[in-house]
């Protein structure tokens, strides 16, 4: 063999070399993840759900931070489903959404999706006024002036007496009753993991997050062309790698 092979064959193991360390580590990871799914039965990855919010975001679940109406020191707010809660304590019953949440001297109320629901002035529940009750259907805001509640439909606002549960016309401006609402606020974190885990909201098993990180899919058509190219670049290495052993012989 004279001296130009014997360099050819150095320089072409030279880069043989580099494109095999440069796909070390996604053949490493492409194993172990091909493992894990190949065993995914057993090891029940399917059963695992993962519900941070970046990976939510990621696989375009809306994600929202939970918001709610603070009296005093307690926190009130829905739990997405069919109860209203306080610290995480769940109190009454309340269909989404809680709209508006407001206190008088005497007690709370909650507006919810198609009823007002009376608590005491701790929290406690008292009852839940309806449609059936004798609400109007249609309300839309709940709001108290000089201790008195106010109840708004698209064309009137109303006068709600708490104790005889009994609902009058008012002549108060709705704008007046718009502009007085308490707005709901982001609930705090340690409040905000708490109804995560107690509400079934979306989440993404790990067995999907695998599969597409395996495929390439996780990072969109990039990850997937990315994957093809290590798969061909593999082709390559192998099919080189075989025509330099026959040279050396």
């Amino acid at each position: 063999m004279n001296s130009k092979s014997i360099n050819s064959i150095k320089i072409n193991s030279l880069w043989h070399r580099r494109l095999g360390l440069s796909t070390f580590v996604v053949l490493i990871f492409l194993a172990i993840s091909g493992f894990a799914l190949n065993h995914s039965p057993g090891l029940k990855l399917n059963q695992i759900n993962l519900s941070s919010n970046w990976l939510l975001s990621w696989y375009g679940f809306e994600v929202q931070a939970a918001e709610g109406f603070k009296v005093g020191e307690k926190w009130f707010y829905q739990d997405g489903n069919q109860a209203l809660l306080v610290d995480g304590d769940s109190i009454a019953p309340c269909t989404a959404p809680l709209s508006d949440l407001v206190q008088t001297a005497d007690s709370i109320l909650a507006l919810c999706a198609d009823s007002v629901v009376v608590l005491t002035s701790d929290g406690q529940f008292v009852e839940q006024f309806g449609t059936v009750d004798g609400l109007p259907a249609g309300i839309q805001s709940l709001t108290v002036l000089d201790d008195r509640i106010y109840l708004a439909t698209d064309n009137a606002t109303l006068e709600f007496d708490v104790f005889t549960l009994g609902v009058t016309a008012s002549d108060i401006a709705f704008e007046t009753i718009k502009d007085s609402r308490q707005m709901a606020k982001p609930l705090p974190k340690s409040l905000q993991e708490k109804l995560k885990e107690q509400a079934s909201g979306p989440s993404v098993s790990l067995e999907t997050v695998i599969l597409d990180l395996h495929s390439g899919r996780f990072f969109g058509q990039f990850g997937v062309l990315f994957i093809d190219l290590i798969g061909l670049l593999v082709c390559f290495l192998s099919i080189t790698g075989l025509i330099a052993w026959i040279k050396r012989r």
